[in-house]
This record gives C-alpha cells, sequence and structure tokens, in this order.
C-alpha cells in the first residue's frame, strides 16, 4: 500500500450524458490518482452524448472506464 489517500467523488446530474461524464473524465485525469470520480444520472438517457464524447477525445481525456458499468462507452 502506498499510503495515500485517495477520495471517492460521485458527480450527479440529470440525465449523466454530459455534465457528470465531462466532470468525472476530467478529474479522473487531472487527480493524480488521488480522487476516484465516478458519474450517475437521477433520470439517466441510456446513453452518452455524441458531442460529449468528441469532446473529451479532443480534450485527450481517456474514455476508459467512464460509465463502463452500464455499457455506454
Amino acid at each position: 500500500m502506498s499510503g495515500k489517500t485517495s477520495y471517492n467523488v460521485l458527480f450527479l446530474c440529470t440525465g449523466n450524458s454530459a455534465r457528470s461524464i465531462l466532470a468525472e473524465a476530467y478529474l479522473n485525469s487531472a487527480s493524480g490518482g488521488q480522487f476516484l470520480a465516478f458519474s450517475a444520472g437521477s433520470h439517466p438517457k441510456g446513453a452518452v452524448h455524441p458531442l460529449t464524447l468528441e469532446t473529451l477525445r479532443q480534450a485527450g481525456l481517456s474514455l476508459a472506464g467512464l460509465v463502463q458499468n452500464l455499457g455506454r462507452i
């Protein structure tokens, strides 16, 4: 064990198709492992908005692991 503390963070929005996905990807990328971010929606759309995916790709942020448990990416 590294002795380094990490914190889980949940970003919640209505549809879980854009804002919370962007926040999850950014925090996971920028935190250096200090935070483990997740996203969820109170009324999930069932798919990530295509512009969200394109924005993440253009920003060079990984799509790996994003809402993987729901099979949407």
